[in-house]
């Protein structure tokens, strides 16, 4: 598991002390253009900031790298217990 970090927590402090001006400024600015009768607009204007959110967040994937089983170490050479690392270049031919 992951330690939290000054940078994870800096980030959910500032997260909860602007939500609450986020939301009055949305509240505010749905009142005033004048589509706070429109119900069915609010929704899909909801939705689809829904649905492009989670097409952005499409690209935050990442493989992660697994560990090499020992019959594929084995298979590329590699001992499983012993890793040596050179900068020196190898001489077997």
């Amino acid at each position: 598991m992951k330690t939290t970090t000054t940078k994870n927590l800096a980030s959910a402090v500032m997260f909860v002390i602007i939500s609450p001006f986020l939301a009055l400024a949305m509240i505010v600015s749905v009142k005033t253009s004048g589509v706070v009768k429109n119900d069915v607009l609010l929704l899909l204007l909801t939705l689809t900031g829904a649905v492009l959110s989670g097409i952005n967040g499409f690209g935050r994937r990442t493989a992660k790298a697994r560990p090499l089983s020992p019959a594929q170490e084995k298979s590329a050479g590699r001992s499983a217990h012993n890793h040596t690392w050179s900068t020196r270049p190898s001489t077997n031919a």
